[in-house]
């Protein structure tokens, strides 16, 4: 048969057996007696009055039944007509890679004229594309988790990864995290390093740089920075502490020390991890009342308890000092367990034992700067 204009497209028409339905006024749903996709696929005629999809009746049961807005009164003529196949085009079942248009003005569709490959195009543009095993967010488009959402993988961890050349977040935060496992962060490309930045104000800082060209080496910006209060660690190889310090060394005596006046009195210390590096420095005006062996009292830690660590210190200034005999020198150590420098005199030529100093050898005017470097406890 010839037509004026596009030819009609054909489709399939089944009436549906709704006979063992039972209409009393009250009951709202009811068997198709088949399984159906959509309210669309159906014609339903309700006393010669056609209904409307999704208003006057929806789907129930998977599509196998369908309920009424309102229930047909008893004695109701009720006429189901399930349509499938082409009619219009929309409802082809084959499109064999034409083009699905979505909305009005025909600028949203699906696609498959490529073979194992869908694109979708949204307001003109391809944004998406999906072949086996792999759904694409192409150049241009921006795939959105809004907030509440959840991304989940259920696979392993090595196998769910996300490639792309920015990630954002918005105004929200990212956080990484696992209850097992390690968090893995590695960067593959060719002479490619790890950089951490953030912003400081409106300036954007690069806090640290993992260094690959250089085995791996750490470039911190500006410092690295330890607590306050020592977290020691039991690993000799780990540095767990950096503090840099000052004190008030006392030239005094082991049985006690009162009435001193001081022209200089200065300490300053560096402590990297359990060793720590002193400098004191002590001119006397007044000696005061002096009892037993002469130290340097005043430091800031205590040695390690062990005779194997005791240090010996160096001298580089000593003024108006009693000497036992001409050929002794001034010569100093820690002992364990201590934070004091212990003062004491030994022979040039080895033949006598060191011995302490005594109040008797310093005067009003006695001065000593001295270094030394000890482990700690």
């Amino acid at each position: 048969m010839a037509y004026i204009g596009k030819s009609i497209e054909s489709g399939t028409f089944a009436v549906l057996d709704t006979s063992g339905n039972t209409y009393n006024g009250s009951n709202t749903t009811f068997s198709l007696g088949t399984q159906v996709g959509s309210p669309a696929q159906l014609l339903v005629s309700h006393d010669g009055v056609l209904q409307k999809p999704g208003t006057d009746y929806s789907l129930a049961s998977g599509g196998t039944q369908i309920t009424f807005s309102t229930a047909p009164a008893s004695g109701a003529s009720i006429f189901i007509v399930e349509i499938s196949g082409a009619v219009g085009g929309p409802l082809d079942s084959d499109l064999n890679g034409n083009e699905l248009i979505l909305d009005a003005d025909g600028d949203t569709s699906i696609t498959a004229d490529t073979d194992d490959q869908i694109d979708i195009k949204v307001a003109g543009a391809d944004d998406f594309q999906i072949v086996a095993n792999n759904f694409k967010v192409l150049s241009g488009s921006t795939l959105t988790v809004e907030s509440g959402a959840t991304i989940t993988n259920s696979g392993t961890a090595n196998g769910f990864g996300v490639a792309a050349d920015d990630i954002s977040a918005g105004d929200g935060a990212i956080n990484l995290t696992t209850t097992s496992g390690n968090i893995t962060i590695d960067a593959q490309a060719g002479d490619s390093d790890i950089i951490f930045k953030g912003t400081d104000g409106s300036s954007d800082i690069t806090a640290l740089t993992i260094d690959m060209s250089d085995a791996g080496i750490l470039n911190v910006k500006s410092g690295i920075k330890f607590p306050a209060t020592q977290v020691a660690s039991s690993d000799d190889n780990t540095l767990d502490d950096y503090e840099v310090g000052t004190f008030t060394p006392v030239l005094g005596g082991a049985g006690g020390t009162s009435g001193q006046t001081y022209g200089l009195q200065g300490g300053n210390y560096v402590k990297i991890g359990d060793r720590v590096f002193i400098d004191a420095n002590t001119s006397l005006q007044a000696k005061g009342t002096i009892t037993g062996n002469l130290q340097v009292q005043g430091l800031p830690f205590t040695s390690k308890n062990s005779s194997a660590y005791r240090a010996s210190a160096s001298h580089s200034y000593i003024h108006s000092w009693s000497a036992s005999t001409n050929e002794t020198m001034i010569n100093s150590l820690i002992y364990e367990n201590s934070a004091v420098i212990s003062i004491g005199e030994s022979e040039v030529d080895g033949n006598e034992a060191w011995q302490a100093l005594t109040t008797s050898q310093v005067n009003d005017a006695s001065e000593i700067n001295t270094s030394i470097n000890y482990r700690v406890a």
